[in-house]
């Protein structure tokens, strides 16, 4: 690629990584809280991501949630030009791309490199149009700079620093085991031109004893003529909004634990679909001391599996038994999610192959409270029909039938930020939420439809009236068992919260704990915002305390 001599405002920097999830996303957010707090005005940006996980901003594009994480953390709000290029997989072959936060089309990753002049130019636009407009951009880079096999194709590591001379901190995670060998052998693997850009590295994620690793990295930085900015310690439940969904192992598994008849909380499964996007919209709910959620991406073996104040304890509960809660015994779950997916019908057919639709047709029936937020609202209703194959190659499959609607998907997508009302019929009316829609499928009610079952207008815009399907609006069904939606983002609002734990609590499952009485609203937790906040502060004074910052200030002239 051809240098530019580029004569812009802001000065910056890339972080890269020797790895996937070596902590690129997080660093880069300390950072940006870190010189943000010291007055800079300071932005993110990411040539290309590709992720399931998806944003909206204000005036309605279509980015990467890590990207918004961190302009979040740099006090902004998010803004198309820090994500020009959005990745989000369909298959092992082929994509759904957003570009300049709007869709772009389908295609294979074949066709996506040999069109890669047109997107690196719309990549260098945005990128442009950022350093005119800040006093400093830092750089997340993607993936591994070092796959050789992808050298001629990149416009999100090395490539982009290139056109613009743009230095590089290269970071490795000790968690993986072989933090030098990773290093060496990153730097040895690129191109020497590409090499002199890397001014330093820095280990992430590391425990013990600092004096242990002294050898290692004086070796490195003989071997390689590139210095140790810093090792930076693992930071216990840091937890931010990730965009790859193998960090859901975190949030999966045994859920026999911490849940005594004394400290009784409301027991969440969200089913871990194949293509599961926006997932990171369940983070408030690891932080509210009422709620105990996982992931799940097998049926449970037994549907009302119950336990004792002996959590090991399992026994299935008596038949005919309506009892939801005792003083000690429970159902495994009080309410079940079906999340947003990328590919509504492949994971529907992949449920019925696993016995995950049947489980969930069988907590319904024994009167589970059941939650579908966008994929996982068309999945409720009667049937879904993908004929222009947006999503999938399958033209339509049946859904599990709770709602009397049906769902097309279509070329145009809706992508929406906003403000909406929870309707009168929920309990709380005039109360203001916010949230965001992204989905190619329309949903409305099924021919023949009588209305008995349902409320409809669950939610409803608070600034403008849209001309939908009433269906589109969100349903409750009347017996408040069965909650549909478009809108991502619901659990972000303390309201919603409030809304699903009087939903829970009227079908019987006492949400308290020994510090609150039943039916208290605020445990000790913090607003999910507040949460975060101290994250990007603690990774701000982890730099500040690890990190040469007077180095890096001097490699990019600030």
């Amino acid at each position: 690629m051809k240098n530019i001599n580029f004569s812009g405002k802001a000065k910056c920097f890339m972080i890269q990584g020797t790895t996937s999830s070596a902590g690129k996303s997080a660093l880069t957010a300390g950072f940006l809280r870190y010189f943000s707090t010291q007055g800079y005005n300071s932005s993110p940006f990411k040539s290309q991501n590709m992720s399931l996980n998806s944003f909206v901003t204000d005036d309605g594009f279509e980015i990467a949630v890590s990207q918004a994480v961190q302009s979040e953390a740099a006090f902004k709000n998010p803004i198309r030009q820090i994500n020009p290029i959005l990745i989000k997989p369909s298959s092992d072959y082929n994509m759904h791309l957003i570009v300049e936060g709007k869709f772009h089309g389908n295609m294979d990753f074949n066709n996506y490199n040999k069109k890669k002049n047109y997107f690196l130019k719309k990549a260098k636009e945005s990128f442009e149009f950022l350093v005119r407009n800040n006093d400093l951009v830092i750089l997340e880079g993607a993936g591994s700079p070092a796959e050789i096999n992808l050298f001629k194709f990149d416009i999100a590591n090395m490539g982009f620093a290139e056109l613009y001379g743009i230095p590089v901190i290269l970071v490795a995670d000790i968690e993986r085991g072989g933090v030098f060998a990773s290093i060496f052998g990153t730097v040895k693997l690129l191109p020497l031109k590409w090499r002199k850009l890397i001014k330093g590295f820095i280990i992430n994620k590391f425990r013990g004893d600092l004096k242990i690793l002294d050898p290692g990295i004086k070796s490195i930085e003989s071997m390689l003529k590139i210095p140790c900015l810093g090792v930076l310690p693992h930071i216990k439940n840091l937890r931010l909004e990730a965009e790859d969904s193998l960090n859901l192992i975190n949030h999966s598994g045994d859920m026999g634990s911490n849940n005594s008849a004394k400290s009784r909380k409301l027991r969440i499964g969200i089913v871990h679909l194949d293509h599961i996007s926006n997932f990171n919209e369940f983070d408030p709910l690891f932080f509210d001391d009422r709620f105990d959620a996982r992931f799940f991406k097998e049926a449970p073996a037994e549907l009302n599996r119950t336990y004792d104040e002996t959590p090991s304890v399992l026994r299935r509960q008596r038949p005919g038994s309506n009892q939801r809660t005792s003083s000690a015994r429970a159902l495994l779950f009080d309410m079940l999610i079906i999340p947003g997916t990328k590919s509504t019908i492949s994971d529907i057919l992949s449920m019925k192959k696993t016995g995950i639709f049947d489980y969930i047709k069988d907590f319904e029936k024994n009167g589970g409270v059941i939650m579908g937020i966008c994929g996982g609202f068309q999945m409720m209703g009667k049937r879904i029909k993908d004929p222009f194959h947006i999503e999938s190659e399958i033209d339509a499959t049946d859904g599990f039938g709770f709602f009397d609607i049906e769902t097309i998907i279509k070329n145009e997508k809706k992508v929406l930020n906003r403000r909406y009302l929870l309707d009168s019929k929920s309990g709380s009316h005039g109360k203001v939420i916010r949230g965001y829609e992204i989905h190619n499928g329309r949903t409305f009610f099924a021919e023949g439809y009588s209305g008995e079952n349902i409320y409809t207008g669950l939610f409803k815009p608070a600034e403008t009236q849209d001309n939908l399907s009433s269906a589109e609006n969100g349903i409750l069904s009347k017996d408040k068992k069965k909650i549909g939606t478009y809108i991502h983002g619901l659990f972000g609002n303390e309201i919603f919260k409030d809304f699903i734990v009087d939903i829970v609590e009227e079908q019987g499952g006492a949400v308290y704990n020994s510090n609150t009485e039943k039916g208290s609203r605020k445990l000790e937790a913090d607003p999910y915002d507040m949460v975060k906040s101290r994250n990007y502060d603690l990774l701000s004074e982890n730099i500040a305390k690890y990190i040469d910052i007077d180095m890096i200030k001097n490699f990019i002239g600030i």
